[in-house]
């Protein structure tokens, strides 16, 4: 009885480690990943397999401070014709932003008309 599980035991553990019939012995590269799968975040953005942003110097082209509440709402322009909106407290004159060429410039009045109606 004990031998006829011990036999079962001992096919059913070779049955789970699938190493190819030429090795003999223990294979310990058998169940490691293929190099193909095992690529850095640098050899994906080189290869295509998840998109990579560009940059561009986007500078300060307008500034309108809010009445209400004092913070400053300021459009950027950067390389062919990449706009930007920021509405923070302090304006930088230049900052590094998310190339997107071909935009439309905002229009910073009515974002400023409807904050200061937020506030009212």
């Amino acid at each position: 009885m004990i031998s006829l599980f011990a036999i079962v035991f001992i096919t059913m553990s070779t049955i789970a480690v699938s190493q190819p019939k030429n090795i003999i012995g223990n294979c310990y590269t058998c169940n490691l990943p293929k190099p193909s799968e095992n690529w850095t975040q640098r050899q994906k953005q080189e290869r295509g397999m998840i998109p990579t942003k560009k940059y561009t110097t986007c500078r300060l082209k307008k500034r309108v401070k809010s009445r209400h509440t004092g913070r400053q709402a300021c459009i950027y322009i950067g390389g062919n014709k990449t706009y930007t909106l920021m509405y923070e407290d302090n304006c930088p004159s230049q900052y590094r932003c998310v190339y997107n060429p071909g935009g439309v410039e905002p229009n910073i009045d009515d974002v400023i008309d409807s904050l200061n109606a937020i506030k009212q």
